[in-house]
C-alpha cells in the first residue's frame, strides 16, 4: 500500500528513517524540475534542489497540516529559487530584446545539409525546448515562479497564491502577466506559433550547436 506524503511526515517526525527517504523520494524529482526550468543549468538545478531538500527535512517538524504537504513544500522550494543568489545562466541578464536580437544572429548561420533528417528533427527538437527555458530566463524571477507553476505545473489559482504567499488576486494578475509577455514574444517571432515569423527551430539548429 503507497502511503501518502502527509503519511510519511508523520512517520518520519516519529522517527523512521525509512519514511523520510521515502518522502525525499517522491518529492524530490518534482524539486529538480521546478528547479531546472527557473535555473536552466542541470548543475545549478542539482544543488539547489540539494538545499532545498535541506531546508524542508529540517523544518519537517514546523508542517502543521493547515495545508496540503505538496502545498507546504512547495512554498519553501518557490521562496528558495526566488531569493537564492543568481545562477550561471541568470547572470546572462537576459531580456526580450536581447533574445530577439539572438534570434536574428541564429537564423543568420547556414547548416550543413548533409545532416540527417531524422537528426535534424531531434535537433530542432531540442532548440525548441531550450528556446522555451531561454524566454522564461527573460522573466523576472517572481513572474516566472508564478508561470512555472500555473502553467507547467499545473497549480489552481487558490494553491498558488498560498504557495506564494500573495491573494489569488495578485497571482492571477501575475500570471496573466507573464502569459501575456511571453505571448507578445511568440507573436512577434516564432515560425511555429504564428506561421509568418522569421524564426523556426530547424533553421537555428547551427546557432544552437
Amino acid at each position: 500500500m503507497n502511503s501518502t506524503l502527509e503519511d510519511l511526515v508523520q512517520q518520519a517526525l516519529k522517527g523512521s528513517k525509512e519514511a523520510l527517504e521515502g518522502l525525499v523520494e517522491k518529492i524530490q524529482n518534482k524539486i529538480y524540475s521546478l528547479s531546472l526550468r527557473m535555473l536552466w543549468h542541470p548543475s545549478d538545478a542539482e544543488d539547489a534542489t540539494q538545499e532545498i531538500l535541506v531546508k524542508i527535512v529540517t523544518h519537517l517538524d514546523s508542517f502543521r497540516g493547515e495545508s496540503s504537504f505538496t502545498t507546504w513544500y512547495f512554498r519553501i522550494v518557490s521562496n528558495h529559487l526566488i531569493t537564492t543568489r543568481k545562477r550561471f545562466a541568470e547572470r546572462q541578464s537576459m531580456t526580450f530584446d536581447d533574445y530577439e536580437a539572438g534570434i536574428d544572429k541564429g537564423m543568420a548561420k547556414s547548416w550543413p545539409n548533409s545532416i540527417p533528417e531524422a537528426e535534424v528533427a531531434l535537433l530542432a527538437e531540442e532548440v525548441m525546448i531550450g528556446c522555451m527555458q531561454g524566454m522564461l530566463l527573460c522573466l523576472d524571477r517572481k513572474l516566472r515562479i508564478t508561470y512555472i507553476l500555473g502553467e507547467i505545473f499545473e497549480v489552481s489559482g487558490p494553491e498558488g497564491a498560498q504557495i506564494l504567499g500573495i491573494t489569488p488576486s495578485a497571482y492571477r494578475k501575475r500570471l496573466s502577466r507573464a502569459r501575456d509577455m511571453l505571448r507578445d514574444f511568440l507573436i512577434r517571432n516564432c515560425g511555429l506559433f504564428s506561421g509568418s515569423r522569421r524564426c523556426n527551430c530547424k533553421g537555428q539548429i547551427a546557432h544552437a550547436v
